[in-house]
Formats: C-alpha cells, structure tokens, sequence
C-alpha cells in the first residue's frame, strides 16, 4: 500500500486577497501598538495628570455623612364584628372601625416629596460647626450664604458643567421672586419663594426612603456634612413622618365617629319609638287572650330586640370612636434607632481616583489613535 501524501501549499499559492485580510490584521495590530509604544509619554502625562486630578477631586470633596433607622408600620385591619349583619337588618350601613387603620407603607415617599413635609424638615433645629455650635433651622443653613461657600469641587463644577446655568441666571436676576401668601380662598395653595425652593431641592436630594415590601419594613435616611447633624434631621424625618400619619389616622377616626354619631342617633329613636309601641301595645291589651293580639305582641317584641341590640351596639362602636379620637399611640414602631455616624459616607476617595486614572489612560490612548484619522481627514480637504 502506498503512503497517501498530502500536498503542500504555499503562501504564495493562496489568492492575493486572502494573504492581505490574514497579514491586515497582524500589521494593524503591530501598528497600534507601535503607535502607542511612540506615544508613550504623551499618554503617561495625560494619565499621569487626570490622576493628580482625581486626588485634587477626591481630596478637596465635601466630607458627608449619612444617618438612618429602620421602623416597622403598624397597620390595623377593618372589623366591623356582628354589628354589620344586625345593622342589615334595620337598614343601617356602618362601615367604620376603630382599630388603628394607617396609611399604607407605599404612600410615605409621596408624603416625604410634599412641600408641607419638607417645610417641617426645613424648621429642624441644627447645632452645625459652621454656625459654631450655635442653634439654626435647617432652612437657614441651606440658604445662607455663609453656610454654603463652595469649595474646589462646587467652583469647578459651576464654570464647567454648570456654566450654561450660571450665564442664564445672571441674566434672570431677582425676577423670579415669589412672596408666600395665604388667604381663604387659596390656603390650600403652596407657595415656594426662590430660598425656599433651593432649601426644598436640597432637602430632597440628601433625603431617602428604602420601602422593603416583603419584610414589612422602612428605611429613612439623610445625608450631610456633619454627623450629629444627620442624626438630628434623620430623626426628625421619623417623627415628622409619623406626625404626618397620625394625623391622617385621627382624620379618619374622627370623620367615622361622626358618621356612628349619626347612626347612633338614628338607632336610638328607632329603639325608643319600637319600646313605646310595645309598651302601648301590652297596656292596651292586658286583659285580652287571643291569637292576633299574641302574634302581634310577639311581633313588636321581636322588632324591640332588633332595634335594642343595634342600638346598644351602636353605642359601644361610638365608646370605642370616642376613646380612638382622643388615643395617640405610634404608629412606627422603631427597630433600628437613629444613631450618629462613625463613617463617612461621601466622598468614596479611592473610586474617585480610579475613574479618573482609567477615565485618563481611555481619553489619551483614544487621542493617540483617533488623531491620525482627524489629520488625514484635513489633509484630503485641504487637497
């Protein structure tokens, strides 16, 4: 048997475009890194600069910190007890309850976003090292001026990123005020002047609510330069949260108080008229024995208990809405305190400083090879 000998091809053999798509690559490749090897310094001083950058950034940020607490809502559940069937009976709907209902857990970041809720965060009393510990309303740290100086970070950001904004109100000056004013017809009507805008923005930006629906509970936070003073207004959220809900839950109380108010007061002269017809009733026929006046007799009766019952439950159900008017028990129950941070939350020093050295060595090594492409292109428009 012969050895089957498999031919041999040259390169050369090969069709001349496919030599050129198998050595494009390899030359592009060696070309690129050829180009960069020849940049080098150029890219190590952009890299070397956007890194000084990032430590000028990360160190001249401003220090905040981040304070929290993790409360559980309580929530009650509708019962309306027997009093619903015996209610059917003498046509009376009630459909109030007296257990506690709450606001659903869902609703709070709705209540945290209104201005009335930030106006009560504006009013939090702060004791801030800017204001050598003395005693200021969060509004007014936001909006005086010496409270806020900008630092590096804030200078930088307003004449470069910030600077279309910072052109557009130089021109808009002061015509933007709005004075808060409040009558009959428009007391409903919330107002916000320009500083009360800029203590709302900020307050909003530094707030936040976490919502864990499958354990039942909710986190509130604040975020600001100082520790102690992120507690205090991380508390302050709490309590005005819970103010806010309570207060719906005594609305609603006192609004079915006054609708088992009415419904008492209708029970109680169906009672009283159902108790005289029985007593005229047997006074009228007390010598009488006879099969109609029996069956009418027992009707009455039958309509007294109704009538009695319903009333007498009807006067417990506004017991109960009297003492839920006057009842003021929390409603977030606190499992988490608010406690003043160790550990600042902002700046992360060390990821700013990597961005900047990755977003450096990208920006110089895309320049190196873009710029041949941009020369080429000028080359052919000036031909």
């Amino acid at each position: 048997m012969g050895n089957n000998i498999q031919p041999t091809t040259n390169s050369s053999d090969l069709p001349m475009a496919y030599q050129n798509e198998n050595t494009s690559d390899e030359i592009d490749l060696k070309d690129i890194i050829r180009q960069l090897w020849i940049k080098r310094k150029f890219i190590l001083i952009i890299t070397g600069l956007a890194f000084l950058l990032g430590i000028l950034i990360a160190m001249t940020s401003p220090v905040k910190y981040t304070a929290g607490c993790t409360v559980v809502p309580q929530t009650g559940q509708k019962s309306s007890g027997n009093l619903g069937g015996l209610s059917a009976l003498a046509g009376i709907n009630v459909g109030a309850s007296f257990s506690g209902e709450t606001l659903s857990p869902t609703v709070y970041s709705e209540i945290i976003k209104s201005v009335p809720f930030t106006r009560e965060i504006m009013q939090t009393v702060i004791t801030p090292h800017k204001a050598n510990r003395q005693a200021i309303t969060l509004y007014e740290f936001y909006t005086d001026k010496k409270y806020n100086k900008p630092g590096f970070t804030g200078i930088l950001k307003k004449y470069t990123i910030g600077l279309p904004g910072t052109i557009l109100s130089s021109f808009k000056g002061k015509s933007d005020e709005a004075v808060v004013t409040t009558t009959d017809s428009l007391e409903s009507v919330q107002v916000l002047s320009p500083d009360e805008k800029k203590a709302y923005a900020a307050i909003q930006a530094n707030m936040s609510l976490e919502l864990n629906n499958k354990d039942g509970y909710v986190k509130l936070g604040y975020t600001f330069p100082e520790a102690e003073g992120a507690a205090q207004i991380a508390d302050k959220i709490r309590k005005t949260l819970e103010q806010f809900v309570i207060a719906y839950k005594l609305d609603k109380v006192a609004d079915d108080l006054a609708f088992v108010e009415k419904n008492y007061a209708e029970a109680r002269r169906d009672f009283l008229q159902k108790q005289a017809n029985l007593a005229a009733f047997q006074d009228a026929n007390r010598n009488l024995i006879s099969a109609v006046a029996a069956t009418t007799e027992k009707r009455l009766s039958s309509e007294y208990d109704i009538a009695f019952t319903v009333y007498n439950e009807l006067a417990k159900q506004r017991e109960q809405a009297q003492l839920a008017v006057t009842e003021n028990k929390p409603v977030l129950t606190v499992i988490n305190p608010v406690i003043v941070p160790t550990e600042k939350s902002a700046p992360k020093r060390s990821m700013i400083i990597a961005v900047f050295l990755m977003l450096g060595l990208i920006v110089s090594i895309g320049w190196v090879l873009i710029k041949p492409f941009f020369k080429d292109i000028a080359e052919s428009v000036k031909k």
